[in-house]
């Protein structure tokens, strides 16, 4: 009797070893695979892509971009870079985001519009000189008139780009500045024809690096129209001409409106003060 009771406390023992050697293992298996699945939860959010936040990083970035200026377009090089500078500015005015530095290209173009200005006053200045004329009658009733009763003529169909504001600066986007303007820019498409908007006399022709090809009319009694972004002018200097003349064609604009696109620069003045043109338009 009792042998076999010793029997089954022997047996007894050994299922609870056996047991608790099972709980063990399943116990070491259990942590080890918490472990890897917290390794790979880790894993999976280092390789993770916040989308969001590179979004975020770009629109950042974009509006930096944004903020600073071409600065092709700084205020000194602008004023120095013709003679015949017909983008009146407000000399007491700071340019938004403009900023001083050194520009290989536009120096070239300088020198390039100072060569051809001087060799056109040396051709000029050779020339022979025209007879008077004896019947100043003739002149003077081919002498144009106009005062601010009289009205212009559009000088092509188009939207307008950039509108006259001598009372406050607006903002040129070529430049990606503010400044006053003197003048209308109008939209236009390269190859169109550009007609006079008065009747008026060739007063001179010339080209600039702002306005491109540019024709300046004498309409009388102190009134003066600028035309500009020119090509395939039909006249010459002291030829008269009728509103509604052909006076040449839409040229590809020049880099001082290349955002703005192909237009017609359409300036007035009055004793040299610049008017608005638009006032007069029919």
């Amino acid at each position: 009797m009792n042998k076999r009771n010793n029997k089954r406390s022997g047996l007894n023992k050994e299922k609870v070893s056996v047991i608790a050697a099972s709980v063990f293992v399943l116990s070491a298996l259990t942590l080890t695979g918490v472990y890897m699945a917290a390794q790979n939860d880790s894993n999976t959010e280092e390789n993770r892509i916040d989308f969001a936040q590179l979004e975020q990083q770009q629109n950042k970035a974009e509006t930096k971009d944004n903020l600073v200026a071409d600065e092709r377009f700084t205020r000194d090089e602008y004023a120095e870079l013709s003679e015949n500078n017909d983008m009146d500015v407000d000399p007491n005015y700071m340019e938004v985001n403009s900023g001083e530095v050194e520009n290989d290209r536009y120096s070239l173009i300088m020198q390039e519009d100072e060569a051809t200005q001087k060799n056109e006053a040396e051709i000029a200045a050779q020339a022979p000189v025209a007879e008077v004329v004896e019947d100043e009658s003739k002149v003077i009733a081919e002498t144009p008139s106009f005062d601010e009763g009289d009205n212009l003529q559009w000088p092509i169909a188009g939207e307008v780009l950039l509108n006259y504001s001598m009372d406050k600066a607006i903002y040129f986007s070529t430049m990606q500045q503010y400044r006053y303007n003197p003048s209308v820019v109008i939209a236009a498409k390269e190859g169109d024809t550009v007609t006079a908007a008065a009747d008026a006399t060739v007063k001179k022709i010339y080209h600039d690096v702002q306005t491109g090809n540019t024709v300046l009319f004498d309409l009388g009694d102190g009134y003066e129209l600028t035309y500009g972004q020119l090509t395939d002018i039909t006249l010459e200097e002291g030829q008269q001409v009728k509103a509604g003349d052909v006076v040449g064609k839409v040229a590809e604009p020049t880099i001082f409106y290349s955002v703005e696109g192909s237009n017609v620069y359409f300036k007035m003045t009055k004793d040299g003060e610049p008017v608005n043109p638009l006032e007069l338009v029919e």
